[in-house]
């Protein structure tokens, strides 16, 4: 039975093109499909890999940890917060960088038209205020309120 081609990825960088393809078997199964095509004198020559679904989690582990591994053999003489520059500022802010929540989002919300300010805001959620700012912007809270908050936001 053949398989059904679900999603496709494509990288192509100078001779080399690698397709990424998430099939679904005939019996249901789901699969990657990691396919290398490299053009060559001669014409083409290809590898492919086949991931099952059960592989998925453990192959992506893997190859995060493969390829940190490579970062650190490249760059040896780096110390670690030049790898990750945010644990300096999480320091500061703990939640620094980090995807905001639905529930964080609901209390921002509230916390503003409660006349909170950025600053104020900014100690709350334990990020920079430039990342409320931006959060506020993205939310459209502004527009939603229509609020003139000029004064309390510039605290």
């Amino acid at each position: 039975m053949g398989a059904t081609e679900l999603f496709t990825e494509k990288l192509i960088k100078g001779k080399r093109s690698y397709f990424f393809d998430i099939k679904k078997s005939g019996l249901k199964d789901f699969y990657l499909t990691i396919n290398e095509s490299k053009r060559t004198a001669d014409g083409y020559e290809s590898h492919r890999i086949l991931v099952s679904e059960e592989d998925f989690e453990e192959f992506k582990d893997t190859l995060i940890r493969c390829l940190n591994g490579y970062r650190k053999l490249k760059y040896p003489q780096r110390d670690e917060n030049e790898h990750f520059p945010f644990a300096k500022i999480r320091e500061k802010y703990p939640k620094a960088y980090m995807s905001w929540t639905a529930d964080e989002d609901n209390n921002l919300e509230i916390l503003y038209c409660e006349g909170k300010s950025v600053g104020e805001l900014a100690l709350m959620f334990e990020r920079k205020k430039g990342a409320i700012e931006s959060r506020i912007k993205h939310l459209g809270l502004r527009e939603k309120y229509r609020y003139n908050f000029k004064k309390r936001d510039q605290l």
